[in-house]
């Protein structure tokens, strides 16, 4: 029986910081891809230098360069997913996609059986330790990634349709995002009523992306990517805990 040093429920950059840190780390995501924090909900497309305080971050950031996902202020989160990617095969990390916790039970060795469900149906995955990096702050976002020929005009309309909402550019020229308040979970439900809206106004501007929703960084785990601008910084900071959490 292989018992895991630790188990983390969500894949991020601070979860695979924390597993190049504890290479006994086996990561479990839900969803089919790596980077729920960053590339999967497009939470941002401002660049916020960081420099790396581990020879670890740095070769993460010689990807990101490697890729040209920083520029003039702007990183293509877009690519985030390629990269993480690229590093998660280079250091051989422990990542399970498309795996999902169904019930955890701490053992009287004090060892978790964690029941998870996979493509192959349900199986067991020990461990000593489990961290959980869901996200259950208050806060919810639903990105729109769109191409506008003239953001000046649409920019009013979208704003005014969208309460609370904020646009920023994105990494091409062209292309925008707006980021909007979430008040529902049911994400096909946002969606139409977002391309309702959209086309009752008739904003002259392409739907391109409808991101799942995500969280903010209010009461939210210190190893979510949520509380971090820049992928390297989260990284990082799964690295630091992990080396604290060994201690």
């Amino acid at each position: 029986m292989k018992i895991h040093n630790t188990l983390i429920i969500g894949s991020g950059y601070s979860s695979i910081g924390y597993a190049t840190a504890s290479p006994e780390t086996v990561i479990c995501e839900e969803h089919q891809v790596c980077d729920t924090g960053f590339c999967l909900p497009l939470r941002s497309y401002r660049y916020n230098a960081y420099s790396p305080k581990t020879e670890e971050g740095s070769q993460l950031l010689d990807i990101f360069n490697s890729l040209s996902l920083f520029k003039d202020g702007k990183q293509n989160t877009n690519g985030f997913e390629f990269a993480m990617c690229k590093y998660i095969v280079k250091k051989q990390l422990n990542v399970l996609l498309k795996c999902r916790v169904v019930r955890i039970v701490r053992q009287p060795d004090l060892i978790y059986d964690v029941t998870v469900h996979t493509n192959e149906g349900l199986t067991h995955l020990f461990a000593k330790k489990v961290l959980d990096m869901s996200n259950t702050s208050d806060e919810r976002f639903y990105t729109v990634l769109f191409v506008c020929d003239d953001i000046e005009k649409a920019k009013d309309k979208l704003l005014s349709a969208y309460c609370g909402s904020q646009i920023e550019s994105a990494f091409y020229a062209g292309r925008y995002a707006l980021h909007i308040p979430a008040h529902d979970t049911d994400e096909n439900r946002i969606k139409l009523e977002i391309y309702e809206k959209w086309c009752s106004l008739g904003i002259d501007a392409k739907i391109l992306y409808m991101s799942p929703v995500f969280y903010g960084a209010e009461n939210a785990d210190k190893l979510c990517d949520c509380n971090y601008d820049n992928p390297i910084e989260a990284f990082e900071a799964g690295y630091f805990y992990a080396k604290e959490d060994d201690k």
